[in-house]
């Protein structure tokens, strides 16, 4: 049972007080089908969770990945940082940029996080393997 499932969008002109909260799941159900198979990571990876060094440094990626992977989910403080910090970065980017021979170009992704995974494993780290994504990134998938 996953309680997010039965979140439908608000139609136009409906009061949001008139619904009631998603419930928390606070303890795992005990009749699972497949008993092998870790439960989700049910805390919120907070910001102090995923920089080590103060919140103006890079976040500890290898972190953020288990974490996703494990289908845990972002406080909203840290993925807003995450996003303001992107803006700057995309900010600072030209509008066209010359790309290096050898370098991995991937299309729409769609919020397909594990496909996402797949491309870099395939394809080859991220520190070692540049990479350049065409277009959208989220907008269908379960992490959109």
């Amino acid at each position: 049972f996953n309680p997010y499932d039965q979140v439908q969008p608000l139609r136009q002109n409906e009061n949001p007080q008139q619904y009631q909260p998603i419930p928390v799941v606070s303890q795992p159900p005990s009749n699972r089908v497949c008993e092998d198979i870790p439960y989700p990571i049910v805390h919120k990876l907070l910001l102090n969770d995923l920089f080590d060094f103060g919140y103006e440094g890079a976040p500890n990626i290898d972190r953020l990945v288990y974490h996703l992977n494990n289908e845990g989910r972002l406080a909203e403080e840290t993925w807003r940082h995450l996003l303001s910090q992107a803006k700057i970065i995309f900010c600072q980017e030209p509008n066209i940029i010359f790309l290096p021979r050898g370098c991995t170009i991937v299309g729409d992704i769609h919020g397909q996080y594990y496909d996402l995974l797949t491309i870099f494993e395939l394809g080859g780290p991220l520190d070692q393997q540049p990479y350049v994504f065409l277009g959208d990134y989220v907008d269908r998938g379960s992490f959109s």
